[in-house]
């Protein structure tokens, strides 16, 4: 049974495929919906700059979660702000905190070149999440 559902975003048209998903799913489940976006932390360009991406991407997550809120009407919905360096390492993070028991991610984000050399944020959830991994293309 499914209670409690974590969503990725960032903007993507793939974090929007998964987000519409996970909508769905929690409203059908009747769970609890946790929209989740992580903030890279970028280093040194600049405080006024990181506080302008900073701003950009909380009304971001507030737009989502406004948009779940009329979409999933009989559910909790929530919104968590992260940050750090591995956006992957994060979302399990807040995953495992939360008891999440199902995570829903895009197949690709933003930053496909940096993905690319990387390793895919949807690849190391999938593969380290204690839970089941719903990637949607």
């Amino acid at each position: 049974m499914i209670s409690k559902i974590l969503v990725a975003i960032d903007g993507s048209k793939h974090a929007d495929k998964a987000f519409e998903y996970a909508s769905d799913l929690a409203k059908k489940a009747e769970a609890r919906l946790l929209i989740i976006h992580v903030f890279e932390e970028l280093g040194n360009i600049g405080y006024s700059i990181a506080k302008e991406l900073e701003l950009r991407d909380r009304e971001m997550l507030q737009k989502y979660q406004s948009r779940a809120k009329k979409l999933v009407t009989d559910t909790y919905v929530d919104a968590v702000e992260s940050k750090g360096n591995d956006v992957a390492e994060e979302i399990l993070h807040i995953a495992d905190k939360e008891n999440i028991d199902t995570i829903v991610v895009g197949s690709r984000g933003i930053s496909e070149a940096k993905e690319f050399l990387l390793g895919s944020v949807s690849y190391k959830v999938s593969h380290y999440a204690k839970c089941p991994v719903i990637i949607v293309r």
